[in-house]
């Protein structure tokens, strides 16, 4: 029966570093279904932003054309200006993402950490534990508790 003891620690011990194991499976998968969700965010958020230039670039040609003026001048220049909104706006919709994805693989990164010092730690007390589990098993036997 001395056996029990020190095989019930071990067991202990292994399904504590088994959980924390799981724990980091899981940052992960959550981590990375998270960026899934932010590439799709922008995609849809592109989508929107193409759909309502090309409205505003159709409205402004719609405009010129039925002035009579010619497309050049201040009416490319206004197009022109646009252009550049639009490329801006899907330059900071791309960099959100990209900054969003960074900060949680920096927090990812922080809590697998975590979790690492958990497992370590784990050992180290388990490794305490069955040395003082040794320690009053002698004692025990020179009648000394």
């Amino acid at each position: 029966m001395a056996w029990f003891v020190p095989a019930m620690m071990a067991a202990s011990t292994a399904m504590t570093i088994m959980g924390h194991r799981q724990n980091i499976k899981n940052m992960k998968a959550n981590a990375a279904w998270k960026r899934y969700e932010n590439t799709l965010q922008l995609e849809y958020d592109k989508q929107k932003l193409f759909k309502k230039q090309a409205k505003l670039f159709s409205e402004k040609r719609a405009r010129v054309g039925a002035s009579g003026i010619q497309f050049t001048g201040s009416p490319l220049l206004t197009a022109k200006a646009d252009l550049e909104e639009f490329e801006n706006d899907l330059f900071f919709l791309e960099k959100g993402v990209f900054v969003k994805n960074a900060a949680m693989n920096a927090e990812l990164t922080g809590m697998i950490a975590s979790e690492t010092y958990k497992m370590g730690s784990t050992l180290l007390q388990a490794g305490v534990n069955y040395d003082t589990y040794q320690t009053n098993q002698k004692l025990a036997a020179k009648g000394l508790t």
